[in-house]
């Protein structure tokens, strides 16, 4: 059979964790799913393949891929990216060391040789920052012109300290591109091979943010642009004749062109993945309020889905002082895996994490190598994941060799095995409950609002303890949590965000004007997807304004209706501003007039959704008994085991109880009783 005439019926959903690269393939015609799940590797692209092939679907079968990466991510966090230079207005060349002169909280807060985290480990060595004489005003009129001798010379010193990237980000180039793009223009010459970005990235106000996000995109975009290259040219190596999406974290898809223009926007996009199918899950149940707990080999991302609404941030920080402008999918993470090391603590307490043994050598009872015990070793010994049940049966767990390594690290606890694994279990369960109060709690949420959505394999085996916790009566275990992140990039729409910085006053005589730059963006983005074969006639887009009192610094995210705007709808938009800010500052000045700052538009174009298939495997869910150790105690309690495919709708299993299925294990704590619903989610809640 020759390409052309192979159906290429499968979708397919790749998420490359720290330690898993995790795969769920959808038949668009017969509904079958299937999921898979493979060690990452040090080349992503080789993982990506591998898991394609453990599912047994061949790559000119599937007409779709939507992938989420961590290569950004990781060459940010271990500084392996490429060599950088900034370029910026003369004065302004620290602007990365100097930051917003925040410091963090907590241990460190009155440290004296306390460093900001850029000047400890920057992305941008100081060498390679440049500062040019030229100076545009507040409206984009020149002030100075752009010294292009200047450029050339900070170009040609970069060239020769082997730079390979370059930034570009000059005072007030939001409002007028002039000068940069100039500027990019000259470096492009004297380095035609660097990857060269400016703040045509996002042309917003707050120049720290600005500056930051160019130069972050700057250091990731080689890394990021070549392994999305390599990957495509691989597949293509294999007939791919699909389309690949990837996925990015405004909560949306982005086309291979597009996300190329744009690596820094992909940072976490597998995370944000998990988030975009807690959003669906949410509108499609009885529960619209979510807090999510995506729990993965290295670290745990938590969100809060409120009204079924995707959880959107304007300013995401990596580390203190390296801020992202532009609206994301508000998603924290702590450094609580199943993957997590345990370790004593600064003060000598048991601690889970922030070190991880990753997929290389991974947990001790993986016989990789691994010397020292994680949360898997934890589970393993307290019986909460049985040998022959894990993760389909491909890896073996050995649950003497973890055993072992808990006595050992134990005795620097004075604790035995048993007694430090039922420790580590439960301080991870504080742990993501105390990082899931800061996006709840701390915000004003009533979580007894909120059901607890957990996902990531190691997931359902906290979920029940974590919601405890926190107080939530209800669980809600999704199907195929192992590869719900996978699921979730599957089901996102194409998503493509644009805006523009103006500085106008939000009055009725600036209506005109503030259609124009929303219009402007409207067709500029219709343009840029037309061109790269998108469906555009089915385009909706949603509006945005930045918003601030006059003589403040800071604005404020306001989602608009999407109509065009005429003097009276701005008129209604002021008083919807003082609303909006009352709302999230308890107060607002009605007597000071309203300054937009920034117009934002999201096109949104619907991808198809398909149908799954329902229909549980046939046979009996009840599996066996086995003893197990209740976390958080020593006790020994009997448990009954049932298989998840084969648990029929509504059918109640009375906790303490294990619900296992090919890539995650649910525990049901004692009390608890849990079932099926029509959907085949898995529902934990207390017993009548």
């Amino acid at each position: 059979m020759t390409q052309s005439e192979r159906a290429a019926d499968w979708i397919v959903g790749i998420d490359v964790g720290g330690t898993f690269t995790d795969i769920i393939a959808l038949n668009r015609k017969t509904g079958e799913t299937r999921d898979g799940k493979v060690l990452s590797t040090l080349q992503q692209e080789e993982g990506v393949l591998l898991s394609i092939e453990a599912i047994g679907v061949e790559v000119p079968d599937v007409a779709e891929i939507v992938h989420g990466h961590t290569v950004g991510i990781n060459a940010l966090l271990s500084r392996t990216g490429e060599r950088t230079g900034l370029i910026a207005t003369r004065g302004h060349r620290d602007l990365l060391d100097i930051g917003r002169m925040h410091r963090e909280f907590g241990d460190r807060f009155y440290d004296p040789t306390w460093l900001r985290p850029h000047q400890e480990r920057p992305i941008v060595q100081r060498e390679s920052r440049f500062g040019v004489p030229e100076r545009l005003r507040y409206d984009g009129s020149e002030l100075l012109p752009l010294d292009e001798n200047a450029v050339r010379d900070a170009a040609r010193s970069l060239a020769s300290q082997g730079a390979k990237s370059v930034a570009v980000c000059l005072m007030n180039s939001y409002i007028n591109p002039d000068h940069e793009r100039r500027a990019a223009e000259i470096v492009a010459e004297e380095l035609p091979d660097a990857y060269i970005q400016t703040s045509a990235l996002y042309p917003v106000t707050k120049e720290h943010e600005r500056t930051t996000t160019v130069a972050l995109d700057a250091y990731v975009g080689p890394a990021v642009v070549g392994y999305l290259d390599r990957l495509m040219r691989q597949l293509s190596e294999r007939n791919y004749a699909g389309t690949l999406w990837i996925m990015m974290m405004n909560g949306g898809v982005a086309t291979f062109a597009d996300a190329g223009r744009a690596p820094v926007f992909q940072l976490v996009s597998g995370p944000v993945g998990g988030v975009s199918g807690s959003v669906k899950l949410a509108n499609e149940s009885s529960s619209p309020n979510l807090l999510t707990i995506d729990v993965g080999g290295t670290s745990t991302d938590v969100a809060a889905i409120v009204h079924g609404k995707t959880p959107l941030t304007d300013l995401w920080t990596l580390e203190t002082g390296l801020t992202l402008t532009m609206p994301l999918v508000d998603v924290e993470s702590v450094g609580s895996g199943a993957g997590s090391l345990i370790r004593p603590s600064t003060l000598g307490n048991v601690a889970v994490g922030p070190a991880s043994a990753g997929s290389n050598p991974g947990p001790v009872c993986y016989r990789r190598g691994g010397v020292e015990p994680t949360l898997t070793d934890a589970c393993a010994a307290l019986g909460v994941l049985q040998p022959d049940l894990f993760a389909n049966g491909s890896i073996r767990l050995d649950v003497d060799a973890s055993l072992e390594a808990l006595r050992k690290t134990g005795e620097q606890f004075g604790m035995s095995a048993l007694e430090l694994g039922s420790a580590a279990y439960e301080v991870a369960c504080e742990d993501i409950a105390a990082k899931v109060r800061t996006i709840s709690v701390y915000r004003g949420l009533d979580v007894r609002e909120f059901a607890l959505q957990p996902s990531g394999s190691a997931g359902p085996m906290l979920a029940d303890r974590v919601g405890q916790i926190l107080g939530l009566d209800k669980v809600i275990v999704p199907r195929n949590p192992g590869q719900f992140s996978a699921m979730g990039l599957l089901r996102s729409d194409l998503m493509v965000t644009r805006a523009q910085s103006i500085m106008s006053p939000l009055a009725p005589s600036s209506a005109e004007s503030i259609e124009a730059a929303f219009v402007g963006l409207q067709d500029r983005i219709r343009g840029e997807l037309d061109s790269q074969g998108a469906d555009v006639d089915r385009i909706r887009f949603e509006r945005a304004v930045f918003a601030m009192y006059r003589g403040q610094t800071w604005d404020n995210r306001m989602p608009i209706h999407s109509g065009a705007l005429t003097a009276d709808s701005v008129a209604d938009l002021v008083p919807q501003f003082h609303d909006f800010y009352r709302e999230s500052y308890g107060f607002a000045a009605t007597e000071i007039p309203v300054v937009i700052s920034t117009v934002e538009v999201t096109a949104i174009i619907p991808r198809e959704q398909h149908k799954t298939d329902l229909t549980p495997d046939d046979g009996e869910a009840f599996l066996r008994t086995t003893e197990l150790t209740l976390p958080g105690t020593t006790e020994q309690v009997e448990v009954s085991i049932y298989v998840r495919e084969r648990l029929q709708p509504f059918e109640r299993v009375q906790g303490p109880a294990l619900v296992a299925e090919k890539f995650a294990t649910t525990l049901v704590l004692p009390g608890r009783t849990a079932y099926v619903d029509g959907d085949l989610n898995l529902i934990i809640e207390p017993q009548s």
